[in-house]
């Protein structure tokens, strides 16, 4: 009986004993875990607060990033972003970070440009062309660029072609054409203004090259053409010496008659005006005839009294000298003639007549004696034969035309 009693004794003291192991066991166990707990909760607290979301637009294109960094420069070297020297970075790298910053970076652009045919190297910040041409002070109103002014820019740069408006006068056909475009060119300015060119026009500056504002650009209308024209060609006059004449007389002994060729010319016209004439070839349509005037060597017989008649035209009442009036006319032409008419007007067929109002004009065509050597004639007009009168007036009219006489 007491035998057993001892053993429940000692079963009862290691069942206690066990209990006990538990329950210290228990206790180490909640401590433990009590101490990860509160060790996590302070790390997150501290992870949280060190984790700032900041905005970031780089070339125009946003996005929201969070960092642990602590300057601008930092969030930039974790987004793997290299910042060269030119780029634009708003704050500066060396700012700090603070939660909901804004960051904006806008990158250097290289641009191969061309203004007005001009190629310019640039480089710009902007994000689009248009903010690009603002940037580099080029207005874009009014102008012709080779890209839309939305245009974003790429990173590795654009090649931009832009034409400003300009204003240019055109002068052509005897017109002023202004001009208020975007022309790059001459040719482009000549298109605005509506002018063509035929291919031997001349214009003031090559059609290549640029147009600056107020520039004026001449058209020169070029006329290149081949002519065919009629001209006389003088007859030969042979003068021979004869006894059955008086000395001073003459006689035509076989009538002469000028020819004709027709001259082929090349003829270069200019705004209406000829520049150029140059003789191509010639033909002869009607050979001349030679003329035979027979000059007499006998002793002077007096002057017939129905030969002299005064000159109402010169003043003067000197004769028709070594002719008659009627070989005058004769010579002439006869009545109807423009010859006739103005050495009827002039001297009335009086070969030595004086003006005598101003004594300045001699024979029967009135000569100026200036006027009269200039055409190859000697001394004074009334000391000459009526042939070499006539020879002489021919000779002007075919220099200066009928206008030298007021009656012609």
């Amino acid at each position: 009986m007491s035998e057993n009693n001892n053993r429940s004794g000692q079963e009862a003291r290691r069942i206690l004993g066990r209990t006990v192991d538990v329950l210290r066991n228990r206790k180490v166990q909640i401590a433990g875990q009590a101490v990860v707990i509160t060790a996590l909760v302070g790390g997150t607290s501290a992870f949280v607060a060190m984790n700032k979301p900041v905005n970031m637009t780089v070339d125009g294109q946003a996005e929201q990033v969070r960092t642990f960094g602590g300057t601008v420069g930092d969030v930039l070297e974790a987004q793997g972003l290299e910042i060269d020297e030119r780029d634009l970075v708003q704050p500066g790298a060396g700012a700090p970070i603070e939660r909901d910053m804004n960051i904006v970076v806008n990158t250097a652009k290289d641009l191969n440009l061309t203004v007005d045919g001009v190629a310019l190297d640039e480089w710009t910040t902007a994000n689009t062309v248009g903010q690009a041409l603002a940037d580099l002070g080029i207005e874009a109103e009014g102008a012709e660029v080779s890209l839309p002014l939305d245009e974003p820019l790429a990173e590795d740069g654009a090649e931009l072609d832009v034409v400003t408006p300009k204003g240019v006068t055109v002068m052509a056909d005897g017109k002023k054409h202004t001009v208020n475009a975007a022309a790059a060119t001459v040719a482009d300015a000549l298109a605005e203004a509506g002018v063509e060119l035929d291919g031997d026009d001349i214009v003031s500056t090559p059609m290549t090259a640029p147009v600056s504002h107020g520039q004026v650009v001449d058209v020169l209308r070029v006329k290149n053409e081949t002519k065919t024209v009629e001209e006389k060609i003088e007859k030969k006059v042979t003068v021979k010496e004869t006894a059955s004449l008086d000395r001073g007389k003459t006689k035509v002994e076989k009538q002469g008659r000028d020819g004709k060729r027709e001259v082929v010319y090349d003829i270069r016209v200019v705004d209406g005006d000829e520049v150029k004439k140059v003789k191509k070839s010639e033909k002869t349509v009607e050979e001349p005839v030679e003329e035979v005037v027979l000059k007499g060597t006998r002793a002077e017989a007096p002057s017939r009294s129905d030969d002299r008649s005064g000159s109402a035209g010169a003043g003067s009442s000197d004769s028709g000298g070594t002719m008659s009036k009627q070989e005058i006319i004769d010579m002439l032409g006869g009545p109807g003639t423009r010859w006739y008419k103005i050495v009827k007007c002039e001297s009335e067929f009086n070969p030595k007549a004086v003006n005598q109002q101003n004594r300045a004009h001699f024979g029967l065509f009135q000569f100026k004696l200036a006027t009269w050597q200039s055409v190859g004639g000697s001394g004074n007009p009334v000391d000459a034969s009526p042939q070499e009168q006539f020879k002489r007036a021919k000779i002007l009219q075919e220099r200066a035309g009928w206008s030298q006489w007021a009656c012609a």
